[in-house]
């Protein structure tokens, strides 16, 4: 899953937008929204308009306050605008509500964050480790693991690029971490992977004596009441904002293993998407809340002032010094973001069913876009 990459790159655009101030003249095809429905406007529809996504779902939410916004299609040439129950893929933010079923997990006392991974998998008979430094669950969370973005042997056992992920099975897994050596101390270095959150998923799950999709389901998309956010779609499933490339071709939704899962795979709509921020928020008191807490917290600053905490992505705004939590996620022709400020009481979900980044030659186009999200909420509210 295509995210968090190249921070730095990315920072000083970020500055830029951040530090806009309302003497500054931004070019815009609309006139100066008076409020914050035509800011949002401003910022979504160019974007259909442009041809740089097919469609978008947009929520906000401030306080008590919450706002749902729909631009574009579901399917192209249907005009169906997508609604609140509208499925897409959130790909790799589902890695911080794995992060979520670690957190709770190491609060039932089932497990330390900074106990090695290995210990609960025995299956592995040489588990990856750097002089003696074995690999934690705190560093699988945290991506310094210093294991790679995809493992070696990815592309093998009917490996279809359109539906990457869904033939990895842990039989690979292990063949390819009892192979492996590690070139750098675990907690050392930053490296985002999609193998080591795949591991954790697969990792807590055998902790639990139990598989990490029932895990999930009990523990954070139940607990949380999303009771239309899935791993796997049925054929029932009409309301559905079809995936798009970057050449605007449909592609099939991605399937995840058992031992990928953890990386990505969870359908959602808006509406439960805007559940889970509210509950990341704290508006909500559930079984989960202290686990949500735990995750936001600050585990490593290697990248400052990009820090991480529990797979979320923190970063201090330069301007007033608020924190914005957040997580992105993209798939073969999905994008989403999720980001909250919680000084501010203001947080924001973005669903796109298009490559964006891809399309528009941007990285990371979703994080400039919630950026600007929440500086126009900033401005209203």
């Amino acid at each position: 899953m295509k995210t968090i990459k190249n921070y730095f790159g990315l920072f000083i655009l970020l500055l830029a937008v951040i530090a806009c101030n309302e003497d500054e003249v931004v070019e815009t095809p609309f006139e100066e929204p008076q409020n914050i429905e035509e800011a949002i406007a401003n910022i979504f529809q160019p974007m259909v308009d442009g041809d740089s996504t097919v469609g978008v779902s947009v929520g906000i939410v401030k306080g008590n306050e919450l706002k749902q916004f729909f631009f574009g299609e579901k399917e192209k040439g249907t005009n169906l605008r997508p609604d609140e129950n509208t499925l897409y893929e959130i790909g790799s933010i589902t890695k911080t509500m794995t992060t979520t079923v670690l957190a709770q997990l190491v609060l039932d006392g089932d497990l330390s964050l900074d106990d090695p991974v290995e210990d609960y998998l025995p299956q592995v008979s040489k588990f990856p480790a750097y002089q003696g430094e074995k690999i934690t669950f705190r560093q699988l969370a945290d991506h310094t693991s210093a294991l790679p973005y995809i493992p070696d042997n990815f592309d093998q056992n009917g490996f279809d690029e359109s539906n990457p992920f869904k033939n990895y099975n842990s039989p690979m897994l292990y063949d390819f971490l009892n192979d492996y050596n590690l070139s750098a101390k675990p907690g050392t270095v930053q490296e985002y992977s999609n193998l080591g959150m795949g591991l954790l998923g697969h990792a807590v799950g055998k902790v639990k004596s139990s598989s990490f999709e029932q895990l999930l389901q009990n523990l954070v998309i139940s607990s949380i009441g999303m009771d239309d956010s899935h791993v796997l779609l049925s054929d029932d499933h009409s309301n559905v904002a079809v995936p798009y490339n970057k050449r605007l071709k449909p592609v099939p939704m991605w399937d995840m293993s058992e031992c990928t899962l953890g990386a990505g795979g969870v359908k959602s709509s808006l509406k439960d998407m805007l559940k889970y921020l509210k509950a990341n928020m704290g508006h909500t008191q559930i079984p989960v809340s202290a686990a949500l807490e735990l995750a936001h917290q600050t585990s490593q600053e290697l990248n400052y002032p990009f820090v991480m905490g529990l797979g979320w992505v923190k970063i201090v705004s330069q301007v007033d010094g608020t924190e914005l939590i957040w997580h992105n996620g993209g798939t073969g022709g999905s994008v989403a973001f999720i980001g909250f400020v919680k000084e501010l009481d203001m947080g924001v979900v973005m669903l796109f069913n298009t490559e964006i980044n891809e399309r528009s030659g941007t990285e990371n186009l979703e994080l400039l876009k919630g950026v600007e999200v929440i500086e126009a909420m900033k401005r209203f509210y």
